[in-house]
């Protein structure tokens, strides 16, 4: 929690005296949402577009030397992912004069947030499950000492997670729906754990860092919560931010896990766990929000979810796990298991 408490908190001349500094760009500053860093669209006077991340001096440098090395990494065989430009000394990183704080520099991707779009078709969300397969076969065969860490967004963790900080969620009615939510899915993960692939994965495939022009994917941003966990996380994430407020969730998780399994197949006890994943996610989501407000209650950006996964959660739980993984892979074209 000290990174939030420590969080950057520059303003828009800040930023873009940064740019200046750092990066000889000329360029006018404004503000992108953020869990604990901060982000900035630069604009220079011609119209090219960048993104400048500065994280906290509190953060694990190593940890952003890992984010810069994944990009350039898949850089050669995924395009719709950010590249990290060097400063004028050629660095990767860049260090902010008084603060401390570490800056980079990425390469702007046009598009819209998936959490803008109105209507999400199914050839929109099975492009969304290629694009997340895609990126986790580029990272199939990444590694890198710092991703393998203790992190509380990791779905691994979701059992201590809600133990830790459920009791910090204030309404009533949340705590109860994420303690029956999770005492019924834990066992169902739990029970076929232990068949997961673990590799390193994104993470974050949430509405707000996947970006979209029509009916495809055209950006997968923000590398800060990658870990070496269960490869299955990754579709579990993207499908738990995409069937948000949808009336048909299981079809619109079929759709994306066919565009995953395309690109990136999944094994039996995978598909089987991933509806129920997903729903941890959004108990793990809610825990944490509410701890984070307590360290920083200004920060509206912790809990856009929120109201979201209020009205979700119960929906995606209330389908039977036998109907999902029947659902999944027929999605696939795969028969029923023996």
């Amino acid at each position: 929690m000290s990174l939030l408490q420590q969080a950057p908190r520059l303003d828009l001349a800040g930023a873009a005296r940064l740019a200046h500094d750092l990066y000889a760009l000329d360029a006018s500053a404004s503000s992108l949402p953020s869990e604990r860093d901060q982000n900035f669209l630069l604009t220079s006077a011609a119209g090219d577009r960048y993104v400048l991340k500065v994280a906290n001096a509190a953060e694990d440098r190593a940890m952003l030397e890992a984010q810069n090395a994944a990009m350039a990494h898949v850089a050669g065989r995924v395009a719709f992912c950010p590249r990290v430009l060097p400063t004028i000394a050629g660095d990767t990183i860049g260090i902010a004069p008084g603060s401390g704080h570490f800056v980079r520099l990425v390469t702007y991707l046009a598009g819209i947030p998936l959490a803008n779009v109105g209507t999400r078709t199914p050839a929109l969300v099975e492009h969304l499950g290629r694009a997340v397969g895609h990126l986790d076969a580029a990272l199939a065969d990444f590694d890198h000492a710092a991703i393998h860490r203790d992190f509380h967004w990791d779905l691994a963790n979701a059992a201590r997670v809600i133990r830790e900080h459920l009791s910090l969620v204030h309404d009533a009615g949340d705590r109860e729906l994420v303690a029956r939510v999770g005492a019924s899915v834990l066992p169902i993960v739990g029970a076929r754990s232990a068949a997961f692939r673990r590799t390193i994965v994104h993470n974050d495939a949430n509405d707000w860092n996947v970006l979209v022009d029509r009916d495809e994917v055209v950006g997968i941003i923000d590398f800060g919560d990658m870990v070496h966990s269960w490869t299955v996380a990754d579709p579990a994430v993207a499908v738990a931010y995409a069937v948000l407020d949808d009336p048909n969730p299981l079809a619109t998780a079929a759709a994306l896990v066919r565009g995953y399994h395309a690109e990136h197949p999944l094994r039996d006890e995978e598909l089987a766990a991933l509806i129920p994943l997903a729903s941890l996610r959004l108990c793990i989501s809610v825990c944490i929000a509410a701890w984070q407000q307590q360290q920083r209650p200004d920060n509206q950006y912790l809990t856009v979810s929120q109201e979201p996964i209020r009205r979700t959660l119960p929906a995606l739980a209330a389908i039977p796990a036998s109907i999902a993984e029947e659902t999944l892979r027929s999605a696939c074209k795969l028969g029923k298991r023996a």
